[in-house]
């Protein structure tokens, strides 16, 4: 990613090989359905998750040092997100990743406890309202009302399709006091967290009910703490967007493979002109989501002002390219593309779910329109 500085792509590059090469180990893509399986019924490959949070630092990685960071950019977290989406990765890396951000621009200075989150040993979740709590209308999150009972700042309500919240230990969430935005964590202890029916097997999405439940306040200042919604919800969107770019481009590869592979009346499948033409739309979506993500994640790490319009023109383009690709590739391996045994429907179900995990895509197309309305 990012191709201004042919150093850092050729080491991200190698990085990327790298994490290719851990999961492949570890978790290998032939088992990823029964991985998914035990996912889908609330387990953790714990073992995965252990070796990209100890080994290469993935919670860590757009960390400061000096606090155990690994100090890198949104350009190398891209490349985690990617091996994601490519190998079927069952871990809690997005939640756990955005809850580390979230606290860490909060404010959040409990050193032991933020070494814990910042190692993955713990894991905070990000959970940004769905709908407004006052209006019930769809598109940005909303917050939720928070009072001052004695001292002790204390929140109701209901939280939809939290990302990873079964694995939870804390949540990290806005909620609005006396008109004031601002920021805070509660513990999960306190909370009914239930795992729900997800499209895709890989992510664990929670329900998390809150009643009159203890929520410790960050030191975010008010001025700041609208803003940082925005900033965590961009993150969310960027990193689903890579995830999205690997999993199109995995779902183009194993199409690739299988038509020169798969034989019909004596030839390779490959070689007849419809399945030509098939995997070359194929290939042409793929590049334009790369092309786009690509420029999403520069325009996040230079902080250009349109830079929401380009995460959300990347994500929309690169769910619209995964969700395509995935189902062509179903449809070139045939009959066994539709059974339970093959992959092919996992990376299906994935760039489905993923398609609407921070936003339908119609508010990612208004989003995209207005800044780019905005720029003109």
């Amino acid at each position: 990613m990012i191709l201004t500085d042919p150093d850092a792509a050729q080491a991200r590059a190698e990085l990327a090989q790298i994490v290719d090469a851990l999961i492949q180990k570890v978790a290998p893509r032939p088992e990823a359905v029964n991985r998914a399986e035990a996912m889908a019924a609330g387990v953790i490959d714990m073992k995965l998750w252990a070796r990209l949070t100890k080994d290469l630092g993935a919670t860590a990685m757009t960390v400061r040092e000096e606090i155990g960071g690994a100090g890198a950019g949104l350009a190398d977290m891209g490349v985690f997100w990617e091996a994601v989406g490519r190998n079927l990765a069952s871990v809690p890396l997005l939640g756990a990743w955005l809850g580390v951000e979230a606290v860490l621009r909060a404010g959040y200075d409990d050193q032991p406890h933020l070494g814990a989150l910042v190692a993955g040993e713990r894991i905070a979740v990000l959970a940004l309202p769905r709908r407004d709590s006052t209006t019930g209308t769809t598109g940005r999150p909303g917050l939720l009302e928070a009072r001052q009972v004695g001292g002790v700042c204390r929140t109701s309500g209901v939280l939809e399709l939290v990302v990873d919240a079964p694995h939870a230990v804390d949540l990290v969430l806005p909620v609005r006091i006396d008109g004031a935005v601002r920021w805070g964590i509660v513990s999960c202890s306190d909370a009914h967290v239930e795992q729900q029916p997800a499209l895709d097997l890989t992510r664990a999405i929670g329900r998390v009910q809150l009643e009159d439940v203890e929520i410790r306040l960050l030191p975010v200042a008010e001025a700041e703490a609208d803003e940082l919604r925005g900033e965590l919800l961009d993150l969310g969107r960027l990193a689903v967007a890579c995830e999205q770019l690997g999993v199109a481009e995995q779902a183009l590869a194993d199409a690739v493979a299988y038509a020169k592979e798969r034989e019909q009346f004596g030839r390779p499948i490959g070689s007849f002109q419809a399945i030509k033409h098939l995997l070359a739309d194929m290939a042409t979506d793929a590049d334009y989501a790369r092309s786009l993500v690509e420029h999403a994640v520069w325009a996040a790490t230079e902080g250009v002002a349109d830079r929401s319009s380009a995460i959300a023109m990347a994500l929309a383009q690169a769910s619209r390219s995964a969700i395509s690709i995935t189902a062509e590739n179903v449809q070139i391996h045939g009959g066994i593309g539709f059974s339970w045994e093959h992959t092919a429907h996992l990376y299906f179900r994935k760039a489905r779910g993923n398609e609407v995990l921070f936003a339908e895509p119609s508010d990612l197309v208004e989003s995209a329109l207005a800044g780019t309305a905005a720029s003109r």
